[in-house]
């Protein structure tokens, strides 16, 4: 059965963003807590050849809380449109939670 072209672009934007969040979850608790103040961005490129931006940003999970949530945002590279999202928790003890 051949996939349509969405289908397979889809599948292709959601392996950019996992492996960007598989990087960046070893990342330790105290790099997020110095990237709070703001976002940074970096470009990956598919298994498509095309170019992508990723947006990292880092907030407080709630208010007066420790834990830090960090969301990657896939966009294309030229529009910024944005893509798929996920986010993961991390804790001062670097634990992740759900």
């Amino acid at each position: 059965m051949v996939r349509a072209p969405s289908e397979w672009r889809a599948q292709i934007r959601r392996e950019v963003l996992d492996q960007e969040i598989e990087c960046l979850r070893e990342l330790p608790h105290s790099v997020w807590v110095d990237l709070l103040r703001a976002p940074m961005t970096r470009r990956a490129t598919g298994r498509d050849g095309e170019a992508y931006r990723l947006k990292v940003a880092a907030a407080r999970a709630a208010r007066g809380s420790d834990h830090v949530r960090v969301t990657v945002t896939l966009q294309t590279a030229l529009l910024r449109r944005s893509l798929m999202r996920a986010s993961f928790v991390i804790t001062p003890d670097n634990r992740f939670v759900d």
